[in-house]
């Protein structure tokens, strides 16, 4: 036999008994995703693997591009969750079933780690975590009717503060458990937390309001003149939120990486890039309260407390906050451009942009999610849901391109077999010419910035760190010294040390410049342009061992597979080696070309000097890197600011609110 649901709000002033398993149910989600989220840019850039277990990683461009597609699709496909659930099935339904395809989604990303399976988790996830978005915040919305509707604003804040608790924890945890247990534990960890919101979300079945899907008459109020009118003049608003999403959610891509180059010891603690991100939500947590206000206690809130000054609607709220997100991201900027000079610049820096941006995001963000619930026509509420959460696909999706635009791509030369190959390289500006060889050693799979093991016939096995070339950095750019070993034998407690044998002679670093020393991963510093040489002793278990490394300090930033002038590569054999010409002369600030053909190569190489990759390209590298990219996205910001102004001034604000109802009606909902 059916059971009796309700399919509208009872007319009383109380808090509705369905709120508290939504606000559980979304701290759960919130976790899961938040914390599958958090890892994204890392796990593609140092963690994922080919279909061999070899590692399969992205440059930082193409992680930051993908990053914010997949952003951009989780935003975009709630268009199809509120049309199933407006249409057809109705919210409960809707959020139950794509919970279930959202919770496939993680398990895929935990159990594969190639691109295969980012490629598939990523969907599923996308298309679960975007279809019940909308469902989710309009279902909040459905509990309420005209006689408790006063506290709809609080119960919004108090949802945005679940988001938030869920985030804050799982962005403090996943990083942390991806560095010490691997992407298996990573992901799955948000995957169980997903499976556990389906199940808090199911038992609060008995109490939700049901408000049945829409169906013809869902379609006959969206055509209508009047829904036609809501949905136009919404888009004139999420047009210009869109840019606010667009700077926000890179606290997720570039803010992270950027975070990898700075100074991370803050409050006793060495934090992990990723981690940097909890700041945001533990900070949403604070200033909830600080602008609403704690009716308990009778005190009001900071809105309270302004609008006495300067009347706040809702727009001028937005408009607030877009300013402020202006600010919030020069900050970043400022501390490029410091580590562009090599300096050290403490995380603190970073979180003062995070408690801007954190503050602009309460201005901007709950703001429209509640303004989207009052404009909606009463049975288009997952519609306009959809379309406000449009915005933050659309704002997505103009990060992704400009990533995906400002690549510089260089030619490339892939190696068939192990041995030694010698390229000649032909580097032109508009000016001039310069040739130079590079020699390319394929010695076996180790990656060439990781120090391998030899095994040695005639003696016990040692690990020994690779010599030559470690890594080419920009001045102030932190380089991480490690060793591996994988034999029974050489595993057990692991220590590091270094000293400083030459430098270049206008360096200020001295042998007393040590950092972390004797810890699992000692870091390096360079201050100036040139070579460094350095002695790496370490210690795994009961074995030691010590070698020389270079590191190659340039301004040009090339990335560290780049092959420069006179300098023997190792790497692993059918791995692609981006040839770099930015170090042959000064090109006077004119796009280089560079082309390539082979001179030598090993006895069974099946390479000749027609399998050229990319011949006649710009030079790696980015057509928008350091502090330029941040004052452009901050520049696109302050003038939709600022035409943001007019529009609010003219936009005609109304209100639509359920009714309420008494008895619950029967259904066949399960």
């Amino acid at each position: 036999m059916s059971q009796p649901y309700l399919t509208s709000p009872l007319d009383t002033d109380q808090l509705p008994q369905g709120i508290p398993y939504i606000i559980g149910n979304e701290a759960a989600e919130r976790f899961s995703f938040y914390g599958m989220k958090a890892i994204l840019v890392v796990f593609m850039t140092k963690y994922m693997l080919d279909s061999s277990g070899n590692k399969d990683l992205l440059g930082e461009e193409q992680a930051k591009g993908y990053y914010h597609m997949f952003t951009s699709a989780v935003y975009f496909t709630p268009i199809l969750g509120a049309l199933i659930a407006d249409a057809l099935w109705g919210k409960y339904r809707t959020i139950l079933a794509l919970s279930v395809v959202y919770c496939a989604g993680h398990l895929t990303l935990a159990l594969d780690e190639t691109r295969l399976g980012l490629a598939l988790g990523l969907g599923l996830i996308a298309l679960g975590s975007g279809g019940i978005k909308p469902c989710v915040s309009a279902h909040v919305g459905d509990q309420f009717g005209r006689s408790n509707q006063t506290l709809l604003e609080k119960v919004f804040g108090w949802f945005y503060f679940s988001i938030n608790l869920g985030a804050f924890a799982s962005t403090l945890l996943t990083p942390w458990l991806l560095q010490n247990y691997g992407s298996h534990v990573a992901f799955g960890v948000p995957g169980i937390l997903m499976a556990l919101a389906t199940l808090v979300f199911w038992m609060g079945r008995r109490v939700f309001v049901h408000v049945p899907a829409g169906g013809t008459a869902f379609l006959k109020e969206t055509f209508s003149k009047t829904g036609l009118a809501s949905i136009s003049s919404l888009f004139v608003i999420y047009a210009f939120v869109a840019m606010f999403w667009a700077l926000f959610d890179q606290t997720g891509s570039a803010w992270v990486l950027q975070a990898e180059r700075m100074d991370r010891n803050f409050l006793g603690f060495e934090w992990l890039p990723s981690q940097i991100q909890a700041i945001n939500p533990i900070m949403i947590m604070i200033l909830i309260p600080i602008f609403n206000g704690v009716k308990a206690l009778n005190w009001p809130g900071l809105y309270d407390l302004l609008d006495r000054v300067f009347p706040l609607t809702a727009l001028r709220k937005i408009s607030i906050g877009f300013f402020l997100t202006v600010l919030a991201f020069l900050i970043p900027a400022w501390i490029e451009a410091r580590l562009e000079a090599g300096q050290f610049v403490s995380i603190a820096w970073q979180l003062a942009a995070y408690g801007i941006l954190t503050t602009a995001e309460v201005f901007v963000s709950i703001t429209c999610l509640e303004f989207s619930y009052t404009q909606a026509p009463k049975k288009m509420k997952s519609l306009i849901m959809a379309c406000f959460l449009m915005s933050v696909s659309l704002g997505n999706l103009f990060v992704s391109g400009v990533n995906f635009f400002i690549q510089e791509e260089g030619p490339t030369f892939e190696p068939d077999v192990i041995g030694i190959y010698t390229v000649e390289l032909s580097v032109s500006d508009q000016q001039r010419t310069a040739w130079k060889t590079v020699t390319i050693t394929v010695l076996n799979d180790n990656p060439p910035h990781q120090a391998k093991q030899t095994n040695d016939a005639s003696g016990p096995e040692e690990p020994t760190a690779e010599a030559g070339l470690l890594a080419t950095v920009k001045p102030g750019k932190e380089i991480r010294l490690y060793a591996t070993a994988e034999s029974g034998d050489a595993k057990g407690k692991q220590s590091y040390d270094w000293s400083l044998i030459s430098a270049p002679t206008n360096s200020k670093l001295s042998t007393s410049d040590l950092q972390k020393r004797n810890t699992r991963n000692p870091t390096f510093v360079p201050d100036i342009e040139g070579p460094y040489d350095l002695k790496f002793t370490y210690q795994i278990g009961n074995q030691q061992a010590s070698d020389t490394v270079r590191i190659l300090c340039s301004e040009t930033n090339s990335p560290p597979r780049a092959a420069t002038e006179d300098i023997t590569w190792s790497f692993r054999d059918d791995h692609p080696v981006r040839l770099d010409g930015s170090n042959s002369f000064d090109p006077d600030g004119d796009p280089l070309r560079v082309k390539w053909r082979l001179l030598t190569k090993p006895p069974l190489s099946q390479r000749t000097d027609s399998d050229i990759s990319k011949a006649d390209q710009l030079s790696a590298g980015s057509k928008l890197s350091g502090a330029s990219y941040y004052i452009f996205f901050a520049l696109c910001m302050l003038a939709t600011a600022i035409l943001f102004i007019p529009v609010a001034m003219r936009y005609e604000v109304k209100s639509y609110v359920p009714d309420s109802e008494q008895p619950p009606l029967p259904t066949d909902e399960t």
